[in-house]
């Protein structure tokens, strides 16, 4: 099982024998506390020296207490810094439903687990689409849920302002049942009006472009195309990636530096760059994620929901270069980014093809509509 952690837990996990999740069998992300387990991040360095957890995370209790069984400890990037899904210290999780391809990341494991075994469902986390990305190479429902809704207390932080649980599932009633753990606003509300993000689809490869709409054009009659944002994409994307740097400094950084871990050069590289980033860029990015909400906000007020492509092609081929591998990273972050950006939830969902493997289509509401966006999932 090559999506598995080696610290994964010998036996399964069960605290009760009823509630809405009995007799459903999922995994969780190496990225929180587990009862008596130690966490690794993705790095054998920081497994070592971390202890084992007294408790488990709280959002990791409440699946518990709702009758489900944890069955293992899913393989991550090395300490969530990437959307491609390889780890050089435990291996490159398979992508079944793209073969050769990588599974995405950083939640690779739990994307992968759901390609290969008959599992319920896999918690992952999100913070610049570290299960959007994987949902839609792996041909995956997946959610990045409004940020803050859900406790990620005892979760290890990675970008605090974009941190995000989130999960993924192949069945739409378990993906919705999941949601009903954590958000307790379910009333059955229709989405009226639905919009196609065109600044969106215009980042995606054309003959991913061409499926988009010939998807549209057979599931709705007619959809207005708008455009999400004023900003330049790779502007909000850029702005992002000092933001969640500059929070880095505060979590992940401060423990590397001190520790000296071994660490793949690709993910070292970016933690050198997260050292250069300043007070004042952090600043001035801020500043500019504020206009980007008020934007977007007016644009995309409340009721309304917009489609798009979740990334700009299907999963790249395994072992790939670095300097290829930053460029799909920056063309997947332009798309991704505007979610993290705004705290607003998206959910995607395995509707396309891309070169014969899964591509995702996404739905972003506003912020707290996820109760919407699950209600409506066989909408689209």
């Amino acid at each position: 099982m090559n999506y598995m952690m080696p610290h994964s837990p010998k036996e399964t996990i069960k605290l009760i024998d009823n509630g809405i999740l009995k007799g459903k069998k999922f995994l969780v992300k190496d990225m929180c506390d587990v009862k008596g387990l130690k966490c690794s991040c993705g790095n054998p360095d920081f497994y070592n020296k971390c202890l084992p957890a007294k408790d488990f995370a709280p959002f990791l209790k409440k699946i518990l207490l709702e009758g489900a069984s944890l069955n293992g400890i899913t393989i991550c990037d090395e300490f969530f810094y990437s959307v491609i899904g390889e780890n050089k210290h435990y291996g490159t999780p398979i992508n079944n439903m793209a073969k050769g391809c990588v599974a995405g990341g950083s939640s690779s494991g739990s994307a992968s687990a759901l390609t290969q075994d008959n599992f319920d469902f896999t918690i992952g986390s999100d913070t610049g689409g570290s299960v959007r990305v994987p949902a839609s190479f792996c041909g995956l429902i997946g959610i990045r849920p409004t940020h803050a809704r859900i406790n990620t207390k005892n979760v290890y932080p990675m970008a605090p302002s974009f941190d995000t649980i989130g999960w993924f599932s192949k069945d739409i009633e378990v993906f919705r049942t999941i949601g009903k753990i954590f958000f307790n606003n379910f009333k059955n509300k229709k989405i009226k009006k639905i919009v196609i993000a065109n600044d969106l689809v215009e980042l995606v490869e054309n003959e991913l472009k061409i499926e988009f709409q010939n998807y549209c054009q057979s599931k709705f009659k007619s959809l207005d195309k708008v455009k999400i944002s004023k900003f330049e994409k790779s502007d909000i994307a850029n702005n992002f990636r000092i933001i969640q740097a500059y929070e880095i400094k505060n979590t992940i950084l401060p423990w590397i530096v001190k520790n000296k871990p071994k660490i793949s050069s690709e993910i070292n590289s970016r933690f050198e760059m997260v050292k250069s980033i300043t007070k004042d860029e952090y600043y001035l990015a801020c500043q500019f994620r504020k206009e980007f909400i008020l934007d977007l906000d007016q644009r995309l007020p409340n009721d309304i929901y917009a489609i798009f492509p979740t990334v700009p092609f299907s999963a790249p081929k395994c072992e790939i270069d670095d300097n290829t591998l930053g460029e799909i990273r920056k063309k997947i972050m332009m798309m991704t980014s505007i979610a993290g950006m705004s705290s607003r939830p998206q959910v995607t969902l395995p509707k396309l093809k891309h070169k014969n493997n899964p591509v995702g289509i996404s739905i972003l509401g506003s912020r707290n509509t996820d109760e919407v966006i699950l209600e409506n999932l066989e909408f689209f």
